[in-house]
C-alpha cells in the first residue's frame, strides 16, 4: 500500500468520527478548558409602546398633583391664593420634571427595570461551570443591560474598555452558575460568538458556546432537520469508505500472498 494512500484514508477516517461527534453533541468537551459556559441567544420581541414613559408619568404627577391642589379643600384654606398659585406654577413643575421623575424611578431597581424593558431585543441564557478553582470569573456581553444569576438580579458593570460584564467572583471547583442576560438593539447584526468571553483571574480564559446565533455558515441545521441526518449520513459513508480504503489493500495483499507462493517455481535439488 502507498504511503499516500494511507494518509488519505487516516485522515477521511478521523474528520469523519470528528464530524460525527460534533453531529452527535459530543465534541463540545474534546480539548476544553475547565472554564466553560455554555449559552443560548433568543430574540426578545416586545409589544409596540411596551415599558414607561418617563415623560409621560411626570406630566401625569405634575397634574395630578395640581388637580389635588384645586380640589383639597383643607389645602385652599390653610394655604393664601397667592401661595398656591406659587406652588402650581412653581414648586411642581421643578419638582415632577422628566429630569427629577426618571432620577427617582432608576434609584428603584423595579422601575429601573422597566424603564430599560423597550430596550431588551436579545436575551442571552444558560450555565456557567468551572473544572477547577477559579477567582475573579466574568463574562463580557457587548449590550447588556440587565443580567440575572440563579434567579436573582445583578449589577452588569462596565470594563475600563467600555464592555458590559457580568462579574461571577469566586468559583469553586464544580461549581456551576445559571445566568440571563437581556441585550439592547445593539447587538444585532453582530457576531457573538466571538464578542462574548468569559475568563478569570491569572489571565484564565475560558471558552463560550452560543447556539441560536443567526448567520454562521451551516446556521441553517439548526432549522432544518433533515439536513442533519444528511449530513450525519454522509459523514457516516465517508468514514465507512476511509476505512474500507484503508482495510481492503491488506486483505487482497494477504489473498494474494498464497497464490503468489504457489506460482513460484520449485527450487531444484
Amino acid at each position: 500500500m502507498r504511503t499516500w494512500h494511507i494518509l488519505v484514508s487516516l485522515s477521511l477516517i478521523l474528520s469523519s468520527a470528528l464530524g460525527l461527534l460534533v453531529m452527535s453533541g459530543e465534541a463540545r468537551d474534546l480539548l476544553s478548558p475547565p472554564l466553560r459556559a455554555q449559552l443560548t441567544l433568543q430574540e426578545f420581541p416586545l409589544p409596540p409602546d411596551m415599558g414607561v414613559d418617563p415623560t409621560r408619568v411626570a406630566g401625569f404627577m405634575a397634574q395630578e398633583l395640581q388637580q389635588r391642589l384645586d380640589d383639597d379643600i383643607a389645602i385652599r384654606l390653610s394655604l393664601k391664593p397667592d401661595i398656591v398659585k406659587k406652588v402650581k406654577e412653581i414648586v411642581l413643575p421643578r419638582l415632577m420634571n422628566v429630569v427629577v421623575v426618571q432620577a427617582m424611578m432608576r434609584q428603584i431597581p423595579e422601575l429601573s427595570a422597566l424603564l430599560d424593558l423597550g430596550s431588551f431585543h436579545r436575551t442571552v441564557s444558560g450555565s456557567i461551570t468551572s473544572a477547577d478553582a477559579a477567582d475573579d470569573v466574568a463574562l463580557t456581553v457587548p449590550g447588556a443591560l440587565l443580567a440575572a444569576v440563579d434567579g436573582k438580579k445583578v449589577k452588569v458593570t462596565t470594563t475600563s474598555t467600555g464592555m458590559a460584564a457580568l462579574e461571577l467572583g469566586a468559583m469553586t471547583a464544580g461549581q456551576s452558575h445559571q445566568v440571563t442576560l437581556w441585550l439592547d438593539a445593539s447587538t444585532t447584526g453582530v457576531d457573538l460568538g466571538q464578542s462574548i468571553l468569559l475568563g478569570a483571574a491569572d489571565g484564565q480564559r475560558g471558552r463560550v458556546l452560543l447556539w441560536g446565533d443567526q448567520g454562521w455558515f451551516g446556521s441553517d441545521v439548526e432549522a432544518l432537520r433533515w439536513a442533519r441526518w444528511l449530513i450525519g449520513a454522509n459523514l457516516g459513508v465517508l468514514l465507512a469508505f476511509g476505512l474500507a480504503s484503508l482495510v481492503l489493500p491488506f486483505l487482497t495483499r494477504r489473498q494474494d500472498r498464497p497464490r503468489r507462493e504457489l506460482a513460484r517455481p520449485a527450487e531444484p535439488a
